[in-house]
């Protein structure tokens, strides 16, 4: 009897935990509103560990699925397709977060984020211009400390911008 019990405590304890995993969704596209596919976007948690990771679709689409609340380092990983990547860190609350990418082979790629997993794709050209609130997107330079300005928007969006 003290076994079962133990093993029906574990189940209630193990789906509770899974029932708090939030969902990343977004999409990449390029500066022209195309979509891009075969890019891939990573999520390292505050130790640096992989916490999931996702391949955008055909559609440019990813899905990361599973992430506990907390602080997130999110790499955008262009492979051999030619655009920039990047990284910026953004905190993932119980409802997700929505992560989208714009993408050039010019210039570093720009993250925009919203709190909850439904997405809205941002019209091309809006990375750069889109507002931010305090709980945005940081960029995180490779070698140098980057910065992102946090203005109040109406629009909840947050982007996170290299500082110069």
């Amino acid at each position: 009897m003290k076994k079962s019990c133990s093993v029906l405590v574990a189940l209630i304890i193990g789906v509770g935990t899974s029932a708090f995993a939030a969902d990343i969704r977004g999409m990449v596209s390029s500066a022209q509103g195309q979509s891009v596919a075969g890019v891939q976007v990573i999520a390292k948690g505050a130790n640096g560990a992989v916490a999931g990771q996702a391949t955008t679709g055909s559609d440019g689409g990813y899905l990361i699925t599973g992430l506990q609340s907390g602080n997130y380092n999110f790499t955008l990983e262009p492979g051999p397709s030619g655009f920039q990547g990047q990284t910026v860190a953004s905190y993932v609350g119980p409802d997700g977060l929505c992560l989208n990418w714009g993408v050039s082979t010019s210039a570093p790629a720009v993250a925009t984020a919203q709190p909850g997993a439904t997405c809205q794709l941002a019209a091309a050209g809006g990375f750069g211009t889109a507002e931010m609130t305090a709980a945005g997107a940081a960029l995180l330079g490779g070698g140098a400390i980057g910065a992102a300005a946090a203005l109040s928007g109406s629009d909840n969006h947050h982007v996170a911008t290299p500082s110069r």
